[in-house]
């Protein structure tokens, strides 16, 4: 063979994995997570492979933190107001019969949420490979929307609780998608709403369930629409070594957190309708190459 048309295997092997992540062009991260989703997967995603997958992680973990020290120290100093208003909530909430906020699963969870943060700090960039020296205003109130979550579970039986605050998460879910808009979406931006958006709906779900306050059918389409989103990221991911593509509509959301607000406030027959009608909305898109970041 002509040596102009040898080709490294390494750097074939390189370039195939990116094209089955995306169609178009990657940044050095998402190539990177491209290579490493490719190994795990030609190794039957055996324990070593994970393992090995969890180790390479980490490494460029570090080396991420490393090369952005007032990102580590903004994200440090996050987690550390988050878990200081969750200690000044549940010591608030002690004066209300109706709510029921626990201390340290709360702070279990927020320390589980930050650490999450802290491994992947190195997604903080645009769809065009810009890295980002600090995060984000959108980023801070997607993070708020995690804070929730256990909020949820400690006033599921509260009249005027629970309502409030499936209305702040929605208000957030809108915020941080209007501030990411004009801030620069980033993969880590992408990836925190969207793991926000599946554990708080989720859970309110749960919750809201628990409390009698939310209907089994609509609780059950719920979960089933959350569940087939679950299912589809992760078998791309997962399974065919490809990132997510799925591009929701912002209005269906908007649909499910309406009518999980209202079914929590007592109109559990007008709220299930909104509930299955946001749950039916179909995706915009499942085209990697529209996605901004």
């Amino acid at each position: 063979m002509p040596l102009a048309e040898q080709t490294d295997p390494i750097e074939a092997g390189s370039t195939s994995a990116a094209q089955r992540y995306s169609p178009r062009p990657l940044t050095d991260g998402e190539r990177w997570t491209a290579d490493e989703l490719s190994k795990l997967r030609a190794k039957h995603y055996r324990p070593t492979a994970w393992a090995a997958f969890l180790g390479s992680s980490l490494k460029r973990s570090n080396v991420n933190r490393s090369e952005r020290p007032l990102m580590a120290r903004q994200a440090r100093a996050w987690g550390a107001g988050g878990a200081v208003a969750w200690s000044v909530a549940c010591a608030a909430a002690q004066r209300r019969g109706d709510f029921r906020l626990r201390l340290m699963p709360g702070l279990v969870w927020w320390f589980g949420v930050w650490q999450m943060l802290d491994w992947h700090l190195g997604m903080a960039e645009g769809g065009d490979g810009d890295p980002r020296e600090r995060l984000s205003p959108a980023d801070a109130i997607t993070l708020a929307r995690f804070w929730l979550v256990p909020a949820a579970l400690g006033t599921a039986r509260s009249s005027r609780g629970l309502p409030t605050v499936v209305a702040l998460g929605a208000l957030s879910d809108w915020l941080d998608g209007n501030l990411g808009r004009r801030h620069g979406r980033t993969r880590l931006g992408r990836d925190l709403d969207t793991t926000a958006d599946l554990a708080f709906v989720t859970t309110v779900a749960i919750a809201a369930r628990s409390a009698g306050r939310i209907p089994p059918l609509g609780f059950s389409v719920l979960i089933a629409r959350q569940s087939v989103g679950l299912a589809v990221s992760l078998g791309a991911v997962i399974g065919r070594a490809r990132r997510p593509a799925v591009r929701a509509r912002p209005w269906g959301a908007a649909l499910r957190l309406s009518g999980l607000a209202i079914c929590t406030t007592g109109a559990m027959r007008f709220g299930t309708l909104l509930l299955i009608a946001g749950s039916i909305v179909p995706p915009r898109s499942t085209a990697p190459q529209l996605s901004p970041a």
